[in-house]
């Protein structure tokens, strides 16, 4: 893993933090105040951004590639808590102290990110517009922890499987969705061989297009919908 400062990083992918909807409300002095004290990362696929049980004192920006965040359980299987990718934040305990990661955070594929402080979020929110925009992201956050819970709620796999896809669907604006079979059972926690079986099935439905091995493309919302309210 590579790091340095938030200056070093390369020309493109600190305009790609400027430009984000957190940072963008932030005039030239403070952003360059923000990028000074931040750190950059780049990562190669499976290395460990952070540990679980580190102390949460600052945000992560991804600015290109995936991060997975994870954990065990109890029979020392991976649970995938959530997927992040190119322009999407992690954050856990921003602004409050003696907090500590409850998952470990791995790169999917190569990664670039950048870590913002708890010190510098403080200054920025002091920015009315830049607070505003933190609300909002942290909102979303929410939404989707909430998102996520729902599809552990349903207790029939491939209504499971089938609200899993609609959530990325619609998180990725209706992009294909690269997710390795693996990946996907420890997000749904169940097994790969079910999740393989019920993929399937959704393949067979005319639903989901699967292309190699783990790019997948949504082709019937409405259908997945219907199999995932009708559980």
């Amino acid at each position: 893993m590579k790091k340095v400062n938030g200056n070093s990083a390369p020309p493109e992918i600190i305009y790609s933090l400027k430009s984000s909807s957190l940072f963008s409300a932030l005039a030239e002095r403070e952003f360059n105040s923000l990028l000074s004290t931040s750190s950059y990362f780049e990562l190669e696929k499976g290395e460990t951004l952070f540990a679980e049980t580190s102390e949460a004192n600052s945000l992560f920006y991804i600015a290109e590639g995936s991060i997975k965040l994870l954990t065990y359980d109890f029979e020392g299987r991976e649970k995938i808590v959530g997927i992040f990718s190119k322009g999407e934040v992690i954050w856990e305990g921003v602004m409050i102290s003696l907090i500590h990661f409850p998952y470990s955070a791995v790169a999917i594929n190569n990664v670039k990110v950048f870590q913002v402080s708890n010190t510098s979020i403080e200054k920025i929110v002091k920015n009315p517009v830049a607070s505003e925009n933190i609300i909002r992201l942290l909102s979303k956050k929410l939404h989707d922890a909430n998102q996520r819970n729902l599809i552990l709620s349903l207790e029939d796999p491939k209504a499971r499987i089938a609200k899993f896809f609609i959530y990325n669907n619609q998180r990725s604006e209706g992009k294909p969705i690269k997710l390795k079979l693996e990946d996907i059972a420890a997000s749904v926690s169940l097994r790969p061989e079910t999740v393989s079986r019920k993929i399937r099935e959704l393949i067979n439905d005319g639903l989901i297009k699967k292309e190699g091995q783990s790019l997948f493309i949504i082709l019937d919302e409405e259908g997945l919908i219907g199999i995932s309210e009708n559980s």
